[in-house]
């Protein structure tokens, strides 16, 4: 199951008025999901056709729990998707649909989607953006600038960089979080805050023989590694490995949590999700305000 961070900010963040989003951020959430608004991604070459259906929210728990569908957008495919139901009816043919559970904690803004292995986590991440971000742009006067980030898995970003050869780059791209900063990046969010900085890059490069040493040392990208476990910054890095290139992009390598045992019907699939957010991709962000 892949993790992601569900940020908000208000338009016009930086400027003298900026706007005044919902207070509720859960409430927010659940009206701008929209289940059944369709979303159209073009990857090499081919079209899909995306939407979330079989809403099921726990306004208590605040927590929501659905599906992400998507079918190949051609004219010979007819999706099963029901404008009545909201939901994919099972039908005694095989149906077109390839269809990705997922549950989003309100209390800590994580999403949990299981991964299909037919998308790229990106485009996952960029789904739920749009459907989010097109739905707030049709109200009357909207506030908010939604974001679905990637959430960093340290432990897999350090083994990345002592398993390379050399490591040539490291980069980092950060954005203001929101609503407030932990002490584990308080300074780098401080010197975003004093310039009035809305995003903050940095780039560490090397031509030496040796490459880049003591990456996860250098405090700024200490504190970059604790805004990627927050869903606030985006980490990359390029070195060499026996000889030939490597790359880590914290976009394609979301935090996850395995799933041992897949459940056969979706009564007992849909506790699923919402029971490895609360449990387990929770240890991300809490590892994050601890570096």
């Amino acid at each position: 199951m892949l993790a992601y961070r569900v940020n908000r900010r208000p338009v016009g963040e930086g400027t003298l008025l900026p706007e005044t989003m919902p207070s509720d951020s859960f409430d927010h959430f659940v009206r701008m999901l929209s289940p059944g608004y369709e979303v159209i991604t073009k990857g090499r070459g081919k079209e899909r056709a995306w939407r979330v259906g079989t809403i099921e929210v726990d306004s208590p728990g605040r927590f929501v729990t659905g599906k992400l569908g998507w079918h190949p957008r051609e004219p010979e495919i007819v999706p099963s998707w029901s404008d009545e139901l909201k939901d994919w009816p099972a039908t005694l043919s095989q149906a077109p649909e390839t269809l990705l559970p997922f549950a989003y904690d309100g209390e800590k803004r994580v999403l949990g989607v299981i991964h299909d292995k037919k998308s790229a986590p990106q485009f996952i991440a960029a789904v739920f953006e749009q459907i989010l971000t097109e739905n707030e742009r049709e109200l009357s006067r909207w506030t908010t600038e939604w974001s679905v980030e990637p959430i960093l898995d340290s432990e897999e970003f350090i083994e990345w960089l002592d398993s390379v050869d050399i490591v040539e780059s490291v980069s980092f791209a950060a954005k203001l979080p929101n609503p407030e900063p932990t002490a584990a990046f308080e300074n780098l969010y401080g010197r975003m805050d004093n310039s009035h900085a809305t995003e903050y890059t940095a780039r560490l490069k090397t031509t030496r023989e040796e490459g880049l040493q003591h990456v996860e040392e250098d405090p700024e990208f200490r504190q970059a590694i604790a805004m990627g476990q927050q869903g606030f910054a985006e980490l990359e890095g390029k070195g060499r490995r026996n000889g030939r290139d490597t790359a880590y992009r914290q976009g394609e390598r979301v935090a996850y949590e395995s799933i041992p045992r897949m459940p056969g019907d979706w009564p007992e699939l849909r506790g699923l999700p919402k029971e490895i957010v609360r449990q387990r991709l929770r240890r991300f962000l809490d590892t994050g305000e601890a570096v």
